[in-house]
């Protein structure tokens, strides 16, 4: 097991590259909020970006109850 250094989470494998060193492993989570984080502030709508995050975790009830909400 691995654990993420910026979570403290325990994963299998940690898939995403920090944006901060470019060279830090993390988990794939904290991979998406930091690719998040890295766009311009007011370039996303608070609903583009929930719907970002939501897409992210893989969960396909999740989107589907996202886009049943949302659309």
């Amino acid at each position: 097991m691995k654990i993420c250094p910026k979570c403290g989470r325990k994963f299998e494998r940690l898939l995403a590259v920090s944006r901060i060193d470019n060279k830090t492993m993390i988990c794939d989570n904290c991979g998406t909020m930091e690719a998040l984080d890295s766009v311009p502030q007011g370039s996303l709508t608070p609903q583009e970006r929930t719907r970002l995050v939501v897409a992210a975790t893989g969960n396909k009830w999740a989107m589907e109850n996202f886009n049943a909400t949302h659309n």
